[in-house]
């Protein structure tokens, strides 16, 4: 026995046939306008202006396709009866559908537009850093600048609606060449050591051999006393200093020399050392003493022996006449302080002249020359002896004058002994005055 609740009629078969291609045909027709739409939307977004013209010609093809495509379908309810059609489906609307026309409308209106121009760029300099074994560790020296070059750059910019989408470069010029910067960079811990550079002076911490080559068992050129300075003009190996020293070029080993940073006051030390190694009862006396107006205030500035401050008050002119005159400012100073007993003498405190110049032995006061001042006295017996004892007739002196050389007997205190005091001893007695001074530097 059949179920009726299970039979169909022919006319209910159709419509659920109809319904089901109904249904396959608007999924069929939405995936479609969705890729046609997809593909419009990609096409007119990446497309010119031109081509956009030529894009709405098919896309208006394509719709009407579409349009004869989407018609309803009508299917017969039965081969053999009469059966009204009727629409068996109906779209629904999509409601997030793309607009199409829109998108049409604004890439219509969109307007690209290119430029080329110039722009004047700088172009950064590298450095370039080399090692140096001449200069201290980690020192730096600029040996080339570095210089900014230029160069005109040529672009394409393009814009879109009056908006700068890209900008791409396409070639450039040289205007100015680019110079790198040089850097040369210290390596030598000696240098850096004793806080010098090639080319300055360094010091003997003894009596030293300066030898001809950099080796222990190469031969003597010659000895450098204790507190000498040499010139540096090499290093090798860091063992070894190339040097000058009384133009003799030679090899001392580091260990032996010494500067400022590492023996605070060594240049000093060196400075009087060299001065009291020419001092002896032979030396030439018109020649600068070797000592700086420094050393004559040090010595004067404070001297018990100077109890009426004449020296200390007139300690500068003995240096003036040194300088103006090539003489021996300490040997002149000796000479006042041995003919005014250190300025106590009746001459020296009443007539300002501290040397009895012109005073015989039998009216030793009376005959004595009177200055207007202590300089003026000293100024005229450094000239008076320049030209008559210490150089031989016509000799052209610093002042341009010719000397006498009425009274040369030696440019020394023995010579000039000869015919300016009767005393035998006098150059004695003024060599050792002159000693003092010099050992009170």
């Amino acid at each position: 026995m059949v179920n009726n609740k299970e039979k169909k009629s022919l006319s209910e078969v159709f419509k659920e046939l109809e319904k089901t291609k109904n249904k396959q045909i608007e999924e069929y027709k939405e995936l479609r306008k969705q890729q046609i739409e997809s593909s419009f939307a990609f096409h007119i977004k990446h497309r010119t202006k031109q081509d956009n013209i030529r894009l709405i010609i098919i896309v208006l093809f394509i719709l009407l396709v579409v349009s004869m495509f989407s018609s309803n379908y009508i299917f017969a309810k039965d081969l053999d009866v009469d059966v009204p059609k009727e629409a068996i489906a109906q779209f629904e609307e999509n409601a997030n559908v793309t607009d199409i026309y829109e998108i049409i409308s604004e890439n219509i209106s969109s307007s690209y537009q290119k430029e080329i121009f110039d722009r004047e760029e700088e172009v950064g300099f590298e450095t370039e850093y080399i090692e140096n074994k001449d200069l201290p560790k980690d020192e730096t020296i600029i040996v080339q600048e570095g210089k900014v070059g230029k160069k005109q750059v040529t672009y394409v910019r393009t814009y879109e609606n009056n908006e700068i989408v890209e900008e791409n470069s396409i070639g450039y010029i040289i205007l100015e060449e680019v110079q790198k910067e040089i850097i040369e960079v210290g390596t030598s811990e000696t240098l850096k050591e004793y806080n010098i550079h090639i080319g300055d002076n360094l010091f003997v911490s003894q009596d030293i051999e300066l030898r001809k080559l950099p080796d222990i068992e190469s031969e003597t050129i010659s000895i450098v006393p204790a507190y000498y300075d040499v010139k540096t003009l090499e290093i090798i190996d860091e063992i070894w200093l190339k040097l000058d020293y009384n133009e003799n070029t030679g090899y001392i080993i580091c260990d032996y020399l010494t500067s400022e940073k590492l023996t605070p006051g060594i240049t000093e030390i060196s400075r009087k050392k060299k001065i009291l190694d020419k001092v002896n009862f032979n030396m030439n006396l018109n020649e600068p003493s070797g000592l700086e107006e420094k050393d004559f205030e040090k010595v004067f500035i404070s001297n018990p022996k100077d109890t009426n401050n004449i020296f200390k008050e007139n300690y500068k002119f003995f240096k003036e006449v040194e300088d103006k005159y090539n003489i021996n400012g300490v040997f002149i100073a000796a000479i006042a302080i041995h003919e005014s007993g250190w300025g106590k003498s009746a001459i020296a405190m009443d007539k300002k002249n501290l040397f009895g110049f012109r005073a015989y032995d039998e009216t030793p006061y009376e005959s004595a020359l009177t200055y207007e001042n202590y300089g003026e006295g000293i100024d005229k017996v450094a000239k008076w002896l320049v030209s008559n004892y210490l150089n031989p007739s016509g000799t052209t002196l610093k002042t341009g004058e010719v000397a006498n050389g009425l009274y040369y007997n030696g440019a020394n205190v023995t010579g000039v002994n000869v015919r300016y005091a009767s005393d035998e001893n006098w150059s004695t007695k003024i060599f050792e005055t002159m000693s003092y001074i010099y050992n009170s530097i």
